[in-house]
């Protein structure tokens, strides 16, 4: 995955534009279907990536590029049958600190354009806002 740089964004601020998604299921399926707690802005054709701690299950998806064949709103349809992998879960209760499972676009598939700023008039770095002079 390469990385491109937004002025006026932190780091937490560029994982979110570079559309890293937080996912809240993944069925045990043929094909898979992912829903992420927030509406993800992938493409169809696209390949992704997990990163799934031990805890919440389906380890077997870390590692894999699978290919997205349909995406819409907060839910992917991957290329992949899951209907063996272990079972994915939210721990409960929730380890006091721990790692969200996350599913995040590779550098391969179709372009994906950066997201929006936030802010019209945000040009700063690493979080401090600079606005040019402008009131």
């Amino acid at each position: 995955m390469s990385v491109v740089y937004y002025p006026g964004y932190a780091q937490v601020q560029v994982i979110d534009n570079l559309t890293w998604q937080v996912i809240s299921s993944i069925t045990q399926a043929n094909p898979c279907v992912v829903t992420t707690e927030n509406d993800h802005g992938y493409v169809s054709g696209m390949n992704v990536s997990f990163l799934i701690p031990p805890s919440f299950g389906m380890t077997q998806l870390n590692g894999l590029n699978v290919q997205v064949t349909q995406a819409s709103g907060n839910t992917l349809t991957l290329n992949l049958d899951s209907t063996h992998f272990i079972p994915f879960a939210y721990p409960a209760p929730l380890p006091e600190s721990y790692t969200s499972p996350t599913v995040f676009p590779n550098s391969s598939g179709p372009y994906l354009p950066p997201q929006p700023f936030p802010y019209g008039n945000q040009d700063s770095f690493e979080g401090t806002i600079y606005n040019a002079g402008q009131p």
